[in-house]
């Protein structure tokens, strides 16, 4: 009884052992092209001086089929070669679709996969509000008439205000990023006024909002009609310019300081008075205040006041500040170590 033969998985060659093999070829056929265009030279001078020399006729003939022979050949390599090279491009061409597919597919994938966290989270966080609606109405059942009066904010707020305030209360901890309204808020180019959040009918608002759009754009991106290049949400910078508070302080000394570059600078008298922090800081650093108000402080300033300034401001001890060279390399050190948080966080 004969054994049966072993079927063997003969797979088609995958597209890049294709494109190898092609190449080869290529190289082949270049180098049986330039051997041949050899000969070809050598055959058409051996005819040409044959005719010159006025050889037999039979020396001229076979000289002659020796050319065309060759020229044959020489014609049928380079229709080879040419359609290898066509071949090649198209090889190049299929590695290139499948490349841009294969990123697309990669992109819309990740979208899906989000978009399937997104909607498993939500539909938890679904069920957990459903949970919170039913005990926000125990809660109000549980306030009576009698315990409402009760109520330390107000004894006018009925047991659903009542229930409502507690379960906001308990909201605003768990949750310090949940407003019953888009809170107001100061950015670096002015005021964005609170803006009440318009309740939507659909019971879905994650599909609304966040995982409707992702689908949406996972199918732009399968078809070609959307980049794979997914945009990400960064984090804008906090301003890092230092607040202009003031210290008060007890000047001891008049001084000068410099409140910007290329301006006057501005003199301090010995007096009580209030200072930029970083201007109070180094005069007491450098003797010309103190933090706390000195013995016999009032005749001394006195004493100071009635002599008056004596020359031109420019004849005041500089300080050696310019307070706002100072804010902005402040703000600038606290920028970079802002990155580098960041970095770490990262």
């Amino acid at each position: 009884m004969r054994r049966p033969k072993p079927v063997t998985d003969v797979s088609p060659p995958s597209i890049e052992t294709e494109l190898a093999g092609l190449v080869t070829t290529r190289d082949n056929l270049q180098a049986r092209q330039n051997v041949l265009a050899a000969d070809v030279e050598r055959a058409i001078a051996t005819r040409r001086e044959l005719l010159i020399q006025g050889g037999d006729a039979a020396a001229i003939a076979e000289a002659e089929h020796t050319v065309r022979e060759l020229e044959g050949a020489a014609l049928g390599v380079a229709d080879a070669l040419a359609e290898v090279e066509r071949r090649i491009a198209a090889a190049e061409d299929r590695i290139t679709d499948d490349r841009i597919r294969a990123e697309r597919e990669s992109a819309a994938s990740t979208l899906d996969r989000d978009a399937d966290a997104v909607d498993a989270a939500a539909a938890r966080v679904q069920r957990a509000v459903a949970d919170l609606v039913k005990a926000h109405a125990s809660l109000i059942a549980a306030i009576t008439p009698i315990a409402a009066p009760l109520f330390t904010k107000s004894d006018t707020y009925s047991p659903e205000r009542i229930a409502s305030y507690l379960a906001g209360q308990m909201l605003a901890k768990a949750l310090p990023s949940l407003e019953y309204s888009e809170a107001a808020r100061q950015t670096r180019w002015g005021w964005i006024s609170a803006e009440p959040i318009e309740v939507i009918e659909s019971p879905d608002p994650a599909a609304v909002f966040v995982t409707g759009s992702m689908r949406e754009r996972a199918a732009r991106i399968r078809d070609g009609g959307a980049s794979p290049d997914l945009p990400r949400y960064v984090a804008p910078e906090p301003d890092f310019m230092p607040a202009r508070t003031e210290t008060m302080l007890w000047v001891t000394e008049p001084f000068r300081y410099s409140p910007k570059p290329g301006h006057v600078p501005i003199s301090v008298d010995a007096r009580q008075q209030h200072l930029p922090d970083p201007v109070a800081a180094l005069a007491i650093e450098r003797g010309f205040a103190v933090a706390a108000e000195p013995h016999n402080w009032q005749a001394t300033a006195d004493r100071r006041r009635a002599a008056g300034l004596r020359g031109t401001i420019w004849d005041l001890p500089d300080l050696g500040i310019d307070l706002e060279e100072w804010r902005q390399a402040e703000a600038d050190r606290r920028r970079q170590a802002w990155l580098a948080e960041q970095d770490l966080a990262a």
